[in-house]
């Protein structure tokens, strides 16, 4: 019995060396692939009011996050975490505030929600990306 005792430590080790493994092999996996070389995207800012900006632009970065500090006229406002990067709370001084609007800025690429966030989004040559500022509906207000 104490032979299986001294060796419980190890196994367990083994076993959570084994368990990171493979969730390394399913993010590298699943995870934003950034594509080398120029790409040229276009950026819409959508506002609460419905006016838009339009930005067209030809980079070298990998990440939005990179190409929107390339562009002078636009201006991303946010907080930055570690676990999550950008959280964007102002575009060109336009705030989108949960705490006090029910609102926030939804990312949308090629039409379509993003899937991951302004840090993380990989781009690739051709996309399109959209700002839109987003109210959230109470329950009542969807029926």
């Amino acid at each position: 019995m104490n032979k299986w005792k001294r060796r419980s430590p190890l196994i367990g080790a083994c076993a959570a060396i084994a368990v990171l493994a493979l969730l390394l092999v399913i993010y590298s996996a699943t995870g934003p692939v950034p594509m080398a070389g120029t790409k040229s995207i276009s950026i819409d800012v959508v506002y609460e009011d419905g006016s838009r900006d339009h930005y067209k632009i030809t980079t070298e970065a990998r990440f939005l996050s990179d190409a929107l500090k390339s562009i002078p006229d636009l201006k991303i406002e946010g907080t930055t975490s570690e676990e999550e990067g950008l959280l964007v709370t102002a575009i060109n001084g336009r705030e989108a505030d949960m705490k006090k609007g029910k609102a926030y800025w939804e990312l949308l690429c090629d039409g379509e929600p993003a899937s991951y966030g302004v840090s993380m989004q990989a781009i690739k040559d051709g996309e399109a990306y959209t700002f839109q500022y987003t109210k959230i509906q109470k329950k009542s207000d969807k029926t």
